[in-house]
């Protein structure tokens, strides 16, 4: 078997005729099986980095309309805000305005108080004389 081996021939488990060692046969074998796990592994971790990938771009897709809704929410909310602020100052001037067309009739209405108690004097004088 010595003399095999020294010309390059080896037998092995099943005693076949080889031209390689054995050993080295069983290596190349065990590295030819971890490479087409690796590459199982690989092709598995592409697919699964592929489906992260889709999520994530979904979920980016929703974070930029949620993020485009909460801003046209903002929007509406500050102009409804100045709005509010509009009309509040709208109904400041009205009340301004009422509050100075009070204190005029108030004083018409004394005035008027005035003038009728005068003419009441003026015509209990007028009967007291008569």
């Amino acid at each position: 078997m010595e003399e095999l081996q020294k010309v390059g021939l080896f037998i092995d488990d099943i005693y076949r005729l080889r031209v390689e060692d054995p050993s080295i046969a069983n290596e190349k074998s065990e590295l030819r099986q971890e490479c087409l796990e690796y590459s199982k592994n690989l092709q598995l971790f592409k697919k699964l980095a592929a489906d992260f990938y889709k999520i994530s771009e979904t979920f980016a897709k929703d974070v930029d309309k949620e993020k485009l809704r909460a801003i046209g929410t903002q929007n509406q909310l500050k102009t409804i805000s100045k709005q509010r602020q509009g009309e509040q100052q709208v109904y400041q001037s009205q009340i301004y305005e009422q509050t100075v067309e009070l204190e005029r009739l108030k004083s018409e209405h004394q005035y008027l108080q005035r003038i009728e108690t005068e003419q009441l004097e003026i015509i209990n004088n007028f009967l007291v004389n008569q």
